[in-house]
């Protein structure tokens, strides 16, 4: 990967350096090889996955109101209601 940087990042200026190469990498229609598609579908699946976590992480409301009762008052009920 770090070849191909480089190879892409020169420029014509420097009259010393190899030839530049116009390449075109077409990421958004890219697609799994056979001997990729099992990483593929691996690291699809933890993405979704994912996905769900971020949600309901940004939902999450807090308790720090539940946990507050369950120190103040330590019952089976409020220690219930802050976990």
């Amino acid at each position: 990967m770090g070849k191909l940087l480089s190879l892409l990042a020169r420029d014509d200026s420097n009259c010393c350096a190899a030839k530049s190469y116009d390449v075109f990498l077409d990421f958004e229609n890219a697609a799994p090889t056979d001997t990729e598609r099992e990483v593929f579908e691996e690291v699809e699946r933890v993405l979704k996955e994912s996905e769900i976590v971020l949600e309901e992480i940004q939902v999450y409301k807090g308790a720090g109101k539940e946990i507050r009762e369950a120190i103040a008052d330590p019952s089976p009920k409020c220690q219930e209601k802050a976990w």
